[in-house]
């Protein structure tokens, strides 16, 4: 093999593996945009709270019905927001599955 033959391979090998690090940093990027508005909301069963929290677990609306002040005592809406809050967590941990999943494909 001549010594242009092999730059010219060593050069063809290394614009592929840009080329693919490029599409994966590509498809990352769009997860990690999609990430940033990506929601989850869960009400809770008697519907007087709703929670809704982004993809890293940050509150982003809480919501009362007028009536839940006047059905709950502090420590019964207290647990009520939170079993909504575990609720709304558990949505959006398969979200966030699914989308890494899809990413994976993406990458392979």
């Amino acid at each position: 093999m001549e010594p242009s033959e092999f730059r010219l391979g060593q050069e063809l090998a290394a614009l592929g593996l840009h080329n693919e690090l490029e599409r994966s940093l590509s498809a990352m990027n769009a997860v990690q945009a999609e990430l940033d508005t990506l929601t989850a909301t869960a009400v809770s069963p008697d519907r007087l709270i709703k929670v809704t929290i982004g993809a890293h677990g940050d509150v982003r609306e809480l919501e009362f019905d007028p009536d839940v002040l006047r059905t709950q005592d502090p420590q019964g809406l207290a647990a009520a927001i939170l079993a909504t809050l575990s609720e709304a967590s558990t949505m959006m941990a398969a979200k966030l599955a699914t989308r890494y999943a899809e990413l994976a494909e993406r990458l392979s």
